[in-house]
Formats: C-alpha cells, structure tokens, sequence
C-alpha cells in the first residue's frame, strides 16, 4: 500500500528526493537549486511544498506544489511540480494517487486552481487536465501548460 507523507515528516528523504529532481530535469551543477527546493518545504502552510510516497516506508515517488514553476508565465500560479515516481513503480497508479493529494491539499490551501507544464502528451489529460497554453522553459523550449481547477 502507498503512503503519501510531507517531506517534513521524513526529513531523511530530502537528499533522496533532492536528487530525483536534479536526475530528471536538471544537470551535474544544479543539485544544491533542488535541494533547496525540498529543504525549503517544511512549513505546511507556505509554498514550496513537497510530498512523498512510501511503499513499506521507502520513497518511490514525490510531487510538489510550488509557487513559480515555469518563470516565463509568473502571472500563473501555483504550480504542480517534480511528479516524479521511480520506473519500476511506473504504471502502478502512484503518479496519479500523488496527483490526487497534491490537488487536495491545494484545495485545502484555498487555492481554486493549479498549473503545469510538460512535454508529456496524454498523461495528464486523464486526470481532468485542461491544455491551456505554450510557454517558454529555461532551456528556450516550448512545453505545453495545463490548468485543473479543483473542487468541481
């Protein structure tokens, strides 16, 4: 069974996840950003947040709710961001069951809406996702962003 749990509460996971992030979407140089990133996350009440999900009290997956993901379209935000689950747990419902309480936990927060941007085609979709735009990455690609707007 998968638990999902705030970072604050396995605090010894930070490196872990730290380094998920900077595997999958950053490069040698840039651990310490994602590190603070995750370090940064332990007030449940602010942005950023981070979660992880266990399975027997190992991290298999995590997910973030973050203030700016996509700096060219600050204008949007919060953002779900970093839904990363380890590959041989792929295709096993935890990326969805880790959308499910990010978006929850975004309602709780107030929040009536959520972003994202991918280069993913028809993954999000599935869970109620709305293709809203293109926009600009770092690395001066365009990535599709999505909208969910929660509690409906």
């Amino acid at each position: 069974m998968i638990e999902i749990v705030h970072i604050s509460e396995v605090k010894s996971h930070v490196e872990v996840v730290s380094k998920w992030m900077q595997s999958e979407w950053g490069n040698e140089k840039n651990f310490e950003f994602f590190y603070s990133i995750v370090s940064h996350s332990m007030d449940k009440t602010n942005l950023p947040q981070t979660f992880v999900a266990l399975e027997n009290g190992k991290p298999i997956g995590t997910i973030g709710l973050w203030r700016c993901d996509m700096v060219s379209r600050q204008d949007l935000y919060p953002w779900l961001s970093a839904l990363y689950v380890l590959p041989e747990f792929r295709n096993k419902s935890v990326g969805k069951q880790l959308q499910d309480h990010i978006l929850n936990y975004a309602l709780k927060l107030g929040y009536e809406k959520l972003y994202l941007y991918t280069d993913i085609e028809n993954y999000y979709e599935k869970n109620g996702w709305e293709l809203i735009d293109k926009g600009i990455t770092y690395s001066g690609e365009y990535d599709q962003i999505y909208v969910k707007y929660l509690g409906l």
